[in-house]
Parts: C-alpha cells; structure tokens; sequence
C-alpha cells in the first residue's frame, strides 16, 4: 500500500512539473525580440565594454540602469543573439521571482502551503508571464528578484542577512528606478511582522534597520544625476491626473486576469470582482492583508512618472503583493481550491499564450520578408528603404540579424510605425535629419554606443507627408509588405508611388 503522505508528495511533484511546463511553453514559443529589446541589443553589439553604461551616459538622457544593460551585453556575445538564450534567461528570472515570493511569505509567517501558493499564482499569472516574456523587461523582473531577496534577507534578522538586504538593494537600485521604494517596503515588513507575533512596532528602531538602504539609494540617486546630467526622464507627453488614476486601476484590473485576448470588459468584470472578494476575504483573515494592501500601495507611487502607465511590465512589483493577498484569502480553502486558483490561472495564461504566439509568427514572418526586399535592394545598390505594413523598429531589427554582416549597416530603413528607432550612418544624418523625432527620442537626440547614433523617427503627429520624402530622398525605395495565406509577400511599388506625384 502506498501511503497517503507518498501520494500528496507524487501529487506536488506532479503539479509543479506540470506548472513548469505550462508557463515554459510561453517562453518557448511565444516570444521573440521587440521594440526596445533591439537598443539593448546595438549596445551589446557596439559597446567593447559594458561597464560603461555606469559611468557614462548610455541610456539616452532618460533613465539609469546599467546592471540590466550589462546582463544583455553578456548574454548577447555568450549566445550570438539568439533569441531561446533570452528567452531562457527571462523565464529562470520568472521563476527566481516565485521562488523569492514564497519565501517573502514565510518569512512574513504564512504557513507553507500559503506562501508556496503565492509564488504559484505568481509564476502562473498571465499579465506577468507576459511581462517576463517581453526581453527588455528584465529591468523590471532584475529588480524585483533583488527586491524580493532583499526583504527577505532583511527579515532574517541576522547579521550576514541584513548586510545581503543591503547587497541586494544595490542591484534593485542599478536596475530600475521603482526600486526606490524598497526602505518603504522593509519598514512595512519589520512593522506587521512585530504585530503578527503580538509585538509592539518600534517607529524608531525601524527608521534605524533601514538606514543602510536609505543611503545606498542616495548614492544611487547620486550616480544617476552625474551620469544623465540631471534628473532624467522623457520629454514624452504626459497623462492627466485622471487618465493615470485608470491606468493605475487598469494594470491591476489586468495583473489578475490577462490582457489578451479576452475582451476588454470581461477582463475588468473578472479583475475587479477578484480583486474585492480577495481584499475582503484577506483583510478578515490576516493582519498581513495591511501588509500586502501597503506593498501594492507603494510600489504604485512611481509609476505615474512613465507619462503613460501602459503595459504589464510597471504592475510586476505591484503583483507581488496582490498574490500575497490571493494566498492569505485562500489560507482557510482547500488544497482542491486552491489547485483550481493555480489552474484558472494557467488556463487563461494558455488562451493568451496562444494568441502571442500567432502574433510571434506573424513578427518573424514580416520581419524575415522585409529582409528580403531589402537584400534585394541592397543587392542592385540601393540605401534607403521605406516599408509599409512593417513593424517598429525594423531597421533595427534588420541590421542585427545574425546574417547580417557589421560592414553592411551603411543602409537605412524607414518604417511606417512612427518612433521607431534607427541606426543611422554618419554619412545619411544630415539628409535624413527632417525624418526625426521633435522632440527628440531619446532625450539627448540619440543613443551613443561605441560611435555609433541610434535615433528616434518622427512621431506620428510630426511625420513628414510621403511626397515630401520622396521629394528630398529621390532614391528612395518603397516596398510594400502584404499579408498572404501563408505569410506576407513584399513588392517594389516606388515607380507607382512616382507616377501619383
């Protein structure tokens, strides 16, 4: 006879198997390089040096975060920039994350099976399964490891424990700027903490644990003035009061359910009514519920300073403590409830995996057809292209394929997608400097690594009318991209725009 304490061993065994690969099936298929993963990628390529992205300006005059920069610069040249390294690295960081949750919550005092449960929600969650799977996001998941570990080395209260907090505090600072919140969140955990063990919380003894962190992010703080110049930023427009307001509620909305491809009032129907009966059911519960409400609450502080709050990537800290919340309103529930939570989760997590991996194909599949009018034009001596029906950045996106040899970025391609960024050569920059961004993206005017510019095109509301183009640039080509039953196909249509003038 097999014990039953045998059996619930196999059945853990099995579902955590099971979760691992359910959500790496995400990052096996669903995800390739997009948009800002291709500026992480020219530094690798052009900077000799990575340890330059600390002490000097190459981020564009917008933000600081050289460790997560240093992070792409070794995995670029260790896996010749192939995308299943990256997808490989993003997915053990996800991982990472639930794993640090789980502890946080023991650390915190949660039974095992509510602080294990946390982390599973966690990993299984569609909205951060989709923020990890974005390359470039790995500022955010960098930080939040460190956050994560950081607080609970800090709770230990062990020597060697409190100086890893501050450690780890330096790699949540050098990674992204949210993480400035952290001597926030290691007040809040030493102060609920005490009151779950019926302690009183010292006000001052609790400023005084937290002043090593306090102080690493003044110097933080510090570096990033020097190295940007001052304070950083975008010259983006901004969001009003109110727009933020529903943006910040929207990200949480979807941080519970998914932001594809469910319809978007069915994703607020589902998220706001589990967010208020998770609330509800928590806070009777747990005093820990102050402390998961507190952790959403702060980490929200920053966000409003994006201009827009858009994209799962800026609620990944923030979800730490909802699933925190999730695991103390199910403290009470059985084992079969809480399976069913995990396994909602992934299901809907399935639903969106699937539609982004149609969406990768049709990525690659555009991206791949662009390359080859391209090669097609280089081949008869041409330098500029202008794609319709591309993708953003694709200039980008074309000069770093692995084929593509470094003596033949000497061409330019033009995308219809407004601010996408361009490597632009020394010898093109004055006659295709109508087609940029006012003002510029990125702040400075430009991306510097290694010599080389890389620049933002004209938003949409400031792009030059395609007449004006082709008056000034007369050798340009125009190449077309459509959709077939199979893929997309791609035509010179240059003389017929002509002949329209």
């Amino acid at each position: 006879m097999v014990s039953p304490s045998r059996i619930r061993q196999l059945v853990w065994i099995l579902g955590a198997a099971a979760l691992l690969a359910i959500v790496g099936w995400d990052f096996a298929v669903a995800t390739t390089f997009l948009g800002d993963d291709y500026i992480f990628r020219a530094f690798a390529h052009l900077e000799a040096n990575p340890l330059l992205a600390f002490m000097a300006d190459k981020h564009g005059g917008e933000y600081y975060r050289p460790l997560p920069m240093l992070l792409w610069w070794v995995i670029e040249r260790l896996s010749g920039g192939q995308a299943w390294v990256f997808a490989l690295a993003s997915f053990l960081l996800h991982l990472l994350c639930a794993v640090l949750l789980a502890a946080l919550g023991r650390a915190l005092g949660l039974a095992r099976r509510s602080a294990l449960l946390a982390g599973a929600l966690f990993f299984a969650a569609p909205a951060e399964r989709e923020a990890a799977l974005w390359f470039s996001a790995n500022t955010d998941l960098l930080a939040v490891a460190a956050i994560l570990g950081s607080v609970v080395a800090f709770l230990s209260g062990t020597r060697w424990g409190r100086w890893l907090s501050v450690c780890l505090a330096a790699v949540a600072y050098f990674s992204k700027e949210t993480a400035l919140v952290l001597p926030v969140l290691l007040f809040a955990g030493l102060w609920f903490r005490a009151r779950l063990q019926g302690g009183a919380p010292s006000l001052p003894r609790g400023l005084i644990a937290i002043i090593p962190h306090s102080a690493l992010a003044a110097i933080y703080l510090a570096a990033r003035f020097l190295v940007l110049g001052g304070l950083g930023g975008t010259n983006d427009p901004t969001a009003p009061w109110w727009a933020c307001g529903v943006q910040l509620a929207s990200g949480l909305v979807h941080a519970v359910t998914a932001y594809a491809p469910l319809p978007e009032w069915l994703a607020w129907a589902a998220g706001v009514s589990l967010l208020a009966t998770v609330t509800i059911v928590a806070w009777r519960r747990s005093a820990l519920a102050g402390f998961a409400l507190v952790w959403v609450a702060v980490t929200l502080l920053p966000l409003p300073a994006a201009g827009w709050v858009v994209g799962a990537r800026y609620f990944y800290l923030p979800a730490a403590g909802l699933f925190l919340l999730a695991a103390l309103a199910l403290e009470a529930a059985s084992g079969l409830a809480a399976g069913f939570a995990v396994a909602f989760l992934l299901c809907l997590g399935l639903l969106a995996g699937n539609h982004r991996a149609g969406e990768v194909r049709l990525y690659r599949q555009a991206v791949a057809t662009a390359d080859a009018a391209v090669s097609d034009g280089l081949l008869r001596g041409y330098r500029l292209f202008f794609v319709r029906g591309g993708v953003k950045d694709l200039d980008l996106a074309l000069k770093l394929l692995p084929h593509r040899p470094k003596p033949q970025v000497g061409f330019v391609v033009i995308a219809d997608v407004p601010a996408s960024f361009v490597w632009l050569p020394h010898d093109l920059a004055g006659r295709l400097h109508f087609l940029l961004a006012r003002p510029p993206l990125p702040l400075t005017g430009a991306y510097r690594f290694g010599g080389e510019r890389i620049v933002g095109q004209a938003r949409r509301e400031e792009a030059p009318d395609l007449d004006e183009v082709l008056t000034r640039l007369p050798e340009l080509r125009i190449i077309h991209l459509s959709r077939t039953a199979s893929g997309f196909a791609w035509e010179d249509r240059t003389e017929a725009y002509r002949r329209l003038q």
